[in-house]
């Protein structure tokens, strides 16, 4: 399968759109970009998915918009509310499928192709997807939720190492402790809830639990090879709470692992 490159139509359009919200200022453009460079590596890692798991081309080709336009709405979002915290500004994946219609984003496609990539814009974000998605809406949508964890850790990564914009971490402030419902959703091997997070510890802590929601045998080998879980390990404070839960979330990796 040949690997998507942003100098396809796709890529070119998207580019000229995002580009569009650049302001000038220096603080905000470097927001703006962050995310123009994650939604093409996002396209890159769906399409290593797709192969790794022998999706079918049409599936593929679903795949790909819909990992291309996942973050349509981020750039709006930031402009209007200068956060990527959708619990204290709008859902950006909700955002995203009323731009991309809006903007005839998807034209060229059937009534079918464009329900499906709108639903994995729609539903990237949230905390689960909705039971009444199957079929090839849920292998894209899905496809698409793994792919965005995969490069996300990357972004918080070089921030933790160079933290120089909190916009990463939803300009939350930093806590030595978790709060009380993060921990026990965490616990409780779920993910919590966004209006949740009061600290940026409850925002770091809060990756321990994509364990439970990574959909592919890729994403999950790729999660471990990369040894994400350890490294997210090394930010956090050396408490029991967080002890266990990183147990947790290791021997739940490990198992799923060798299914």
């Amino acid at each position: 399968m040949t690997m998507p490159t942003e100098m396809d139509e796709l890529g070119r359009r998207f580019r000229h759109y995002a580009e569009g919200f650049l302001s000038g200022e220096e603080e905000f453009d470097r927001s703006i970009r962050l995310k123009i460079e994650h939604s093409f590596r996002v396209r890159s890692e769906a399409a290593a998915l797709a192969a790794s798991e022998d999706f079918p081309p049409s599936v593929a080709r679903l795949t790909d918009v819909a990992a291309m336009l996942h973050d349509f709405g981020r750039f709006e979002q930031f402009r209007r509310f200068r956060t990527f915290h959708d619990a204290v500004s709008v859902d950006h994946g909700q955002l995203g499928t009323r731009l991309l219609v809006a903007q005839r984003f998807l034209a060229g496609d059937t009534p079918a192709e464009r329900g499906m990539v709108l639903a994995a814009v729609r539903w990237h974000n949230a905390l689960a997807l909705p039971p009444g998605l199957s079929g090839v809406a849920w292998q894209v949508a899905s496809a698409v939720r793994d792919a965005d964890k995969l490069d996300i850790l990357p972004i918080l990564f070089d921030y933790l190492e160079h933290p120089d914009n909190r916009a990463v971490v939803w300009n939350l402030e930093d806590s030595p402790r978790l709060t009380p419902a993060v921990r026990e959703r965490l616990l409780r091997r779920e993910s919590p809830f966004y209006r949740d997070f009061h600290n940026a510890v409850d925002f770091i802590a809060s990756k321990l639990g994509w364990v439970y929601d990574l959909n592919y045998d890729h994403s999950r080998s790729e999660f471990a090879r990369r040894g994400y879980l350890g490294r997210l390990r090394r930010y956090l404070p050396d408490t029991a709470e967080i002890a266990e839960i990183f147990e947790l979330a290791s021997k739940a990796l490990e198992s799923r692992e060798k299914q």
